[in-house]
């Protein structure tokens, strides 16, 4: 697979995350800025080692110009419609070892897990949300990372005193409300949506990777710093507005850490949240349908692996989660500091 062999012009952005040095070009300003600003916590001016990842994403003007076949002989992995994107209808196949990912009218990926490489063409991408273009190169990315080490799972994640809290869950449940609750009581940010994770051998590491916070207006009316934030801070957008942590909470972004604790929230008409210990077992089968799919069997199995081990290295609560949002910190701050 070659890499963006093309007449235009390319933009360059070079990356470094936990060891592994990533090579981003594109023909594109419309599909650079989003790209830089989804990592620009991990942008380097230079790279002192050998680029282990390569992706290169172009804008085409429509599927006639996507310089991609899929053989007859290809398998078909997966399809239907994708739900974090409004529905976005896809098909995943493995065609002469790569996957390609195609997303009918918006574009398509081809990856190359084995030589760290991957392949974007998404049709006028000026038309197109810059959360899309995030997304699409997330997804790209993180086929990559799983197949060296590097996993996630749709989680918020917190850091408090060199302990992790990971509180999976889906949209309606209270993850970023709890998030927010503990991040503006002195927790530490790690990421909103996506954090890493890593085998450490004897322990399981939870990886900061520190994104814009997504948040709805029923969200935004339980904090006052939310609720007061100017444009320039809570930055317009449907159906969410999203600000960066550090520009509210002063001790935002937090480090490398073990988890300590999994929090599963669910919304209750309570005035009080409670706490419910779940069985390890449970526990492991609430998280899995929060990995990504993977679709490279032998890293699915050593991701299936990384999360059943930190499970059973983790205190794991379905946290009910009540009226008393403000509250949530002195719940939580004691069973933390029991979990170390």
């Amino acid at each position: 697979m070659t890499m963006c062999m093309v007449d235009q012009p390319l933009t360059e952005s070079l990356f470094f995350l936990y060891g592994m040095p990533v090579r981003y070009v594109t023909t594109s300003p419309f599909l650079s800025a989003p790209v830089n600003e989804l990592l620009r916590h991990f942008r380097r001016d230079s790279l002192d080692e050998p680029t282990s990842l390569a992706l290169c994403f172009q804008a085409v003007q429509g599927r006639a110009h996507i310089p991609v076949v899929i053989s007859p002989l290809a398998r078909r992995l997966a399809s239907g419609t994708d739900r974090a994107t409004t529905d976005l209808p896809y098909q995943v196949f493995h065609d002469d070892g790569r996957l390609v990912a195609d997303f009918d009218d918006v574009g398509m990926l081809v990856i190359d897990t084995v030589h760290g490489r991957a392949e974007g063409y998404l049709i006028r991408p000026q038309a197109m949300p810059a959360s899309l273009i995030e997304y699409l190169f997330h997804l790209a990315l993180i086929e990559l990372l799983r197949c060296r080490g590097l996993y996630t799972i749709h989680a918020t994640a917190l850091e408090k005193d060199g302990c992790g809290i990971l509180i999976p869950g889906n949209s309606g449940r209270g993850k970023t409300t709890s998030f927010i609750s503990l991040l503006r009581a002195g927790y530490r940010y790690l990421s909103d949506d996506h954090p890493l994770i890593r085998d450490a051998g004897a322990h399981v590491d939870l990886l900061p990777f520190p994104i814009k916070i997504n948040v709805t207006d029923e969200t935004i009316a339980f904090f006052p710093e939310l609720r007061n934030a100017a444009e320039t801070v809570l930055h317009p957008g449907f159906p969410k507005r999203g600000f960066y942590a550090e520009k509210l909470y002063p001790t935002s972004i937090g480090e490398c850490c073990r988890p300590a604790l999994m929090l599963f929230p669910q919304v209750v008409d309570a005035a009080y949240s409670s706490l419910e210990q779940l069985p390890k077992s449970r526990a492991l089968d609430m998280l899995l349908p929060h990995a990504l799919l993977v679709y490279d069997s032998a890293a699915a199995r050593s991701q299936f692996q990384v999360l059943a081990k930190m499970v059973q290295q983790v205190d794991c609560y379905r946290l009910h989660f009540g009226r008393n949002i403000l509250d949530l910190p002195n719940l939580i701050t004691p069973l933390l500091e029991g979990a170390r």
